[in-house]
């Protein structure tokens, strides 16, 4: 049994609010409806405290989106009602932003709003292309079928993520190492050695002096590296989020080496496997275009792929409006008028996206590749410039004693 915060309006009209204890939000409801009360809103009550605030992005990723298509796709397959499904799916997804996300979408439906209009009102949650097929799922009375596919295209989609981020991690680990050790090695080995070497006497060359005059501020004024750290990083996600800066930032992770190719490849099958996705439930060219040009995170190609979409509502086709887009692959293009000349876009799309998906992480495997060694170069130089400057007075002071 679980708390649920509810609003609801009595015979006379009086609005009113409370707790009631029930085993899912169609109980809750159940409850209050057999008091003669009509339900405005319910909700699990977290209750109070800062445990219960939300941190972070409000938006569900890849993996809870994959639990609920998946689950209302089976669900409506089974021939169990919208309502009675949501009310399922409530109690089966895990994250609290998911309980929330459901929980008011079923309570939306339950005040009288269409499913596609529920899923309209969690767009600062939901992905547009998911609120889209909804909506097209809704009029072509196949929503299990859109359902399933969604959840198809999410797995895809973390897929590709995973890889990316998975491949990542080895040189995020050397970077995180390298600046852990350095830190150690000015924060507690330095000092101390610095205090043995200033005891023996001696002159200090001026590596020595340079690392323990580093070493001296890091550890009597750290609070001004980290409010300078904290600036830059402030600073750098202000930048990135403004107009100018994140249009400049899309153009920079096209353009330099290596990672351009990776950032190329992994927009291009995202675009193949969205645009796919979004014809083959029913949605036009013009809409899945707008819908796909946000998805693929990068200012640069949503501008360019805005272009494309005023060029199809004036009548030119997809292939042609992307033609000027020198960011894709030349293969989208042939690609997308083989498609459209055969009429199965949606399926050559689908296979193209399979490739650029390939691509992508091979692609990203090399970035990697090439990442590595300098992330071991720079470890070097850093730990080397440490250890010689407390082996070089050492070695000047043996000499002199022999």
């Amino acid at each position: 049994m679980a708390n649920f915060r509810y609003q609801v309006l009595d015979n006379a009209g009086k609005q009113s609010t409370g707790v009631v204890e029930a085993q899912s939000i169609a109980d809750a409801s159940r409850r209050l409806k057999a008091e003669g009360k009509y339900v405005l809103k319910v909700e699990l009550d977290k209750g109070p405290g800062i445990l219960n605030m939300e941190i972070g992005s409000k938006r569900l990723n890849t993996k809870e989106l994959v639990l609920i298509s998946r689950q209302l796709s089976s669900l409506l397959s089974a021939g169990i009602t919208i309502i009675r499904s949501l009310d399922m799916l409530y109690q089966q997804v895990e994250t609290k932003r998911s309980k929330k996300c459901v929980g008011e979408i079923y309570e939306a439906i339950q005040s009288g709003k269409t499913l596609s209009e529920a899923f309209k009102d969690q767009r600062d949650v939901l992905p547009s292309i998911m609120i889209s097929m909804i909506s097209a799922g809704e009029e072509s009375g196949r929503l299990d079928e859109i359902m399933a596919r969604l959840a198809d295209h999410f797995m895809k989609e973390s897929r590709l993520k995973n890889k990316i981020s998975g491949a990542m991690v080895y040189p995020k680990i050397l970077f995180f190492l390298t600046v852990g050790i350095t830190v150690g090695l000015m924060t507690f080995l330095i000092p101390g050695i610095a205090d043995t070497i200033s005891d023996l006497g001696g002159e200090l060359p001026k590596l020595t002096k340079a690392v323990i005059a580093i070493s001296n501020s890091l550890v009597n004024y750290w609070y001004v590296y980290a409010i300078v750290i904290g600036a830059l990083v402030y600073g750098f996600q202000t930048w990135k989020k403004s107009d100018k800066g994140s249009m400049q930032w899309a153009k920079l992770m096209l353009t330099i080496p290596i990672v351009g190719k990776a950032t190329k490849m992994t927009c291009a099958a995202r675009f193949c496997r969205t645009v796919s996705t979004l014809i083959k439930s029913g949605i036009s060219v013009l809409t899945a275009v707008e819908i796909t040009a946000a998805s693929l995170d990068n200012k640069v190609l949503e501008k360019k792929l805005g272009e494309a979409r005023l060029e199809i509502r004036k009548g030119t086709s997809l292939s042609k409006a992307i033609k000027g887009i020198t960011e894709f692959p030349p293969m989208i293009y042939a690609m997308t008028a083989i498609g459209e000349e055969s009429g199965t876009l949606d399926s050559i799309l689908e296979k193209a996206a399979d490739f650029f998906e390939d691509e992508a992480d091979s692609a990203t495997t090399k970035m990697t590749t090439a990442l590595e060694p300098i992330m071991l170069i720079l470890m070097a130089i850093m730990v080397g410039l440490t250890v010689g400057a407390i082996a070089l007075p050492i070695f000047t002071m043996a000499k002199d004693i022999m």
